[in-house]
């Protein structure tokens, strides 16, 4: 069955339980009628996330993390406290994590979701070294993987490292596929208004 299909016949048995579960109320049959509109509540949400995530795939087909990825250098030694960098990756700006280096090695990187695991009150001895997810602890990306199974595996965390040729190309983070999905969503839009 096509997901189209699928998404109608779950809307329709919900519409029925919705209608029987008032029914049944109004007869006097509580627990029951109750149990029917939950449920009817249940298969509407899913339907709700079946259609959010087909029209977020629509958004990425085609699309190769080396498209979306964040290319700026915004790196930060180990021994950086949070207090000195974390308000610059607050998502105004055009970095959202940052590259823990020693020299040249990558070491790991550290964005929002890291740092928002340390209290405020303790960013000031925190360090860089201690917050991020080290680089061999993450998925590395190739700049030609498709995008879509790549945000699968970003998981939890702010970002993963992009690798071409053993060199570090990139970072693919939440906020660079979040601006990007924004994007084209709205250039969407604007042809179908143009219609």
């Amino acid at each position: 069955m096509d997901a189209s299909l699928r998404r109608r016949v779950i809307l329709a048995v919900s519409s029925a339980l919705l209608g029987g579960g008032v029914v049944l109320v109004l007869m006097g049959n509580l627990v029951l009628g109750l149990a029917l509109i939950s449920a009817a509540w249940f298969a509407r949400v899913a339907v709700r996330r079946w259609r959010r995530r087909d029209e977020l795939e629509r958004l990425i087909e085609g699309l190769s993390v080396g498209a979306v990825m964040e290319t700026f250098p915004f790196v930060v030694a180990p021994q950086a406290t949070l207090d000195t960098f974390a308000p610059a990756l607050d998502g105004d700006g055009v970095a959202t994590i940052a590259r823990v280096m020693q020299g040249d090695d990558l070491l790991g990187l550290v964005g929002s979701r890291e740092i928002d695991r340390v209290p405020r009150k303790r960013w000031a001895s925190v360090r860089a070294a201690e917050a991020m997810v080290a680089y061999g602890e993450m998925p590395v990306l190739g700049p030609a993987d498709a995008l879509g199974p790549a945000v699968e595996r970003l998981g939890a965390l702010s970002g993963l490292p992009v690798v071409r040729d053993g060199s570090l190309a990139g970072i693919l983070t939440r906020l660079a596929v979040g601006r990007t999905l924004h994007e084209r969503a709205e250039a969407r839009a604007e042809r179908s208004e143009s219609r």
